[in-house]
């Protein structure tokens, strides 16, 4: 027992370190371009639970900010919605951007890859 605790104090640190670095990789920026298309994860509010659908190739401009909107037009069945651009978090070569600052996760969403940091208005 005197050598196992070491162990598991050190595999706890490694994975707290491990898991630590992985956040540090993900960058809150202001603006950012994409290649013209994303995924949209959409999550509308039932009466008692909340279920989400995901939507590929949605047309996006290929500039996109923080505090702005995208129009989207989505579904078998058209639909157009004015997505506020409440965050954008970059992870390396690929991009999240959320209409709210909160949560992050069973909300609405837009991933873009691949995606570059930009520094304002085109």
């Amino acid at each position: 027992m005197i050598f196992t605790m070491p162990r598991i104090l050190l595999t706890a640190m490694l994975a707290g370190l491990l898991a630590a670095a992985g956040h540090a990789a993900a960058d809150e920026v202001k603006a950012i371009t994409t290649p013209g298309k994303g995924d949209l994860t959409m999550c509308p509010e039932h009466w008692v639970y909340r279920s989400c659908n995901q939507y590929h190739h949605v047309k996006l401009p290929s500039h996109v900010e923080v505090g702005g909107k995208v129009i989207l037009h989505y579904g078998s069945n058209p639909k157009r919605y004015d997505f506020p651009i409440a965050r954008i978090v970059n992870d390396g070569g690929s991009c999240t951007v959320f209409s709210q600052t909160g949560e992050t996760e069973n909300v609405e969403k837009i991933e873009i890859a691949p995606c570059q940091v930009a520094a304002g208005p085109p």
